[in-house]
């Protein structure tokens, strides 16, 4: 036969329904009013550790958002520092090329200088290879060496040739491009002898000669260029090719 049903008092007031209070007897366990009785601090101990899990949980996110702002912060960093990095080096590359072109110029100025075309030593080569009895009415250094005389009679076509001849010698210019690309007759300066009575007109004079020679400028490096002016007496141009040379603009 059960035990009739007890009602116990509660500790905190009021009254505890004990239905299984011989059961938990019986197994050796506490009353239902001393379990009841430890509820309270097991609530508050649960209620603590949930608030600090939630704190714990609370504090990491708010961790993770400050990592993550300041992940952002370095990122946007480094894209500026990158940006000005990329704009450095373009204004390098920039300056490299203009000083490449600044190079360039600077040595064809250089060349400029010291050309056979440009000196003193090209008149002084020209007037030394000049033969008797063959005029120079012009010369002209544009593009190669473009010579425009007149010989005379006689041999005016020999003295001709002796000066292609003599020009294919002289070291400012390529000597199998020198060619003599115009011969004419002019008409002769002296007006001709009237015809006096019955005899037969005099033949009128000749005239000279004239032609045009095309001679192309040899490429010669410094060191030939220097012993050529040398050779011409040009000083002022070999004083002139050392400096340059001295200066790192000739090689």
């Amino acid at each position: 036969m059960s035990s009739p049903v007890r009602l116990k008092g509660n500790p905190q007031g009021g009254l505890v329904l004990d239905l299984l209070r011989e059961r938990r007897r019986t197994l050796g366990h506490e009353a239902l009013s001393a379990t009841l009785a430890q509820r309270a601090p097991l609530l508050k101990r649960g209620v603590l550790i949930g608030l600090l899990l939630l704190g714990s949980t609370l504090g990491l996110w708010i961790l993770l958002l400050l990592q993550s702002a300041l992940v952002r912060s370095q990122t946007a960093q480094l894209e500026q520092v990158e940006g000005q990095a990329a704009e450095l080096q373009a204004q390098i590359d920039s300056r490299i090329k203009n000083l490449a072109a600044i190079k360039n110029t600077n040595q064809e100025l250089a060349q400029a200088l010291t050309s056979g075309r440009t000196s003193s030593a090209l008149l002084t080569a020209l007037q030394l290879n000049t033969p008797a009895g063959l005029q120079l009415l012009s010369v002209d250094t544009t593009n190669g060496l473009v010579i425009k005389g007149q010989a005379f009679d006689p041999l005016a076509l020999v003295i001709i040739n002796a000066f292609q001849l003599q020009i294919q010698n002289v070291a400012f210019f390529d000597p199998k491009a020198v060619q003599l690309t115009k011969v004419e007759r002019q008409p002769s300066p002296v007006p001709a002898t009237p015809k006096s009575g019955n005899g037969p007109a005099p033949a009128p004079e000749a005239g000279p000669l004239a032609f045009e020679i095309r001679a192309p400028f040899a490429t010669l490096d410094a060191q030939k260029q220097l012993a050529l002016l040398q050779q011409l007496g040009s000083d002022g141009m070999a004083r002139r090719l050392n400096l340059l040379r001295s200066e790192g603009l000739m090689p």
